[in-house]
């Protein structure tokens, strides 16, 4: 979540279609286990409804994200008067060496759910992310981490592929189109220890996840969530097309990610880690 992601969406459609992101964090704040003296930064925050969380067991958060939209809604949402501890601000963390003040070495962890597969998938600018996170810590610091893993969603891909090719769209394009970066345990791992870390441990869970999501052509549908998370595919084609062609790729998905009952399951791989500044 580069952190394409948050720049496009607004608060009201990241709630009608993302709003179980924040809800399915047990595993990774467990490994964050925030501390009374804790100052954490908090990568992706999005519209802040996990950091508020946080907040209440840190001494300090300061929560970071490229849409100015979620973070003005999460400001307004958790007020600094109720929330004196949590601070955001608008920054794409892919550029995140260039936050003098963030870069300092002063924190105690950093932390990040469901936002570096959108932060870290353009190469020229991953490694410049990860060294600044490196930055960041303190000495024996913690990067604590929860993104998508390698084959997360790989049945939406391979819909959205289908439906963009099925217009004569070039395969390479489709391909650099992809918005996101769902690496392996080994391919993370070594990242992360080449820009520093010792990864104290590093982990990838298969969790197929509802959607939650009514069927059908309103917001709710998952067509609007095709379109919502697939932007950047669809751009491939005329703006004309584009709502047919999100509608024929959740036509491909339904005979492998609807159930019996309706319900709409795509498989999600979460890949996390925790990470040490020597």
């Amino acid at each position: 979540m580069s952190e394409i992601k948050n720049t496009l969406y607004t608060h009201q459609t990241y709630q009608s279609h993302a709003s179980f992101v924040p809800l399915l964090t047990t595993k990774v704040t467990s490994l964050l286990s925030p501390l009374p003296t804790d100052k954490i930064l908090d990568l992706g925050a999005g519209d802040l409804i996990l950091t508020s969380k946080l907040s209440q067991h840190c001494s300090k958060i300061l929560a970071l994200d490229a849409s100015p939209d979620l973070i003005k809604s999460g400001q307004s949402l958790f007020p600094k008067d109720s929330y004196p501890n949590l601070d955001s601000r608008v920054v794409d963390c892919r550029y995140l060496e260039n936050e003098a003040d963030v870069i300092s070495g002063d924190w105690d962890k950093v932390f990040s759910n469901a936002a570096l597969h959108w932060i870290l998938r353009d190469p020229a600018t991953r490694m410049n992310t990860l060294k600044a996170v490196y930055d960041a810590l303190k000495p024996s610091g913690r990067f604590i981490a929860e993104t998508g893993g390698f084959g997360n969603i790989s049945e939406v891909n391979v819909a959205i592929t289908a439906a963009v090719s099925a217009r004569g769209v070039p395969l390479s394009k489709i391909k650099d189109a992809n918005p996101w970066f769902f690496p392996s345990v080994e391919y993370m791992k070594g990242l992360l220890e080449e820009a520093g870390f010792v990864v104290e441990m590093i982990e990838s869970e298969y969790r197929p996840t509802e959607l939650s999501l009514e069927d059908g052509e309103g917001e709710g549908g998952v067509k609007a969530w095709i379109e919502m998370f697939g932007q950047r595919f669809l751009e491939l084609v005329g703006e004309g097309e584009r709502g047919a062609v999100a509608g024929e790729a959740r036509d491909l998905l339904e005979g492998v990610a609807r159930r019996e009952d309706g319900r709409w399951v795509v498989g999600y791989v979460r890949l996390r880690w925790v990470a040490v500044k020597k």
